[in-house]
C-alpha cells in the first residue's frame, strides 16, 4: 500500500519565504466598545464553573 502525503518535508523556496516573513502594519480598529474591563473572577463564576464540570461527568456517564 502505497501513501503519498505532503507534510513538513517539502522544501520551501526562497521567494515563499521571504512572503512568510514579510511585517504586516497592524491596523487600530476604532468604534468598538470594549466591555467592562474590571470584571473579575469571583465566587459565582467558580460556582457556574463547578456547576458545569458536575453536569458534564454526569453526561459522560450517563453515555458510557
Amino acid at each position: 500500500m502505497n501513501i503519498d502525503t505532503l507534510g513538513s518535508g517539502t522544501p520551501i523556496t526562497q521567494q515563499e519565504l521571504q512572503e512568510l516573513l514579510k511585517e504586516t502594519k497592524e491596523t487600530v480598529a476604532r468604534g468598538i466598545q470594549v466591555e467592562d474591563l474590571d470584571r473579575r473572577f469571583g465566587a459565582v463564576d467558580m460556582w457556574n464553573r463547578q456547576k458545569r464540570q458536575r453536569t458534564t461527568l454526569q453526561m459522560r456517564r450517563w453515555l458510557n
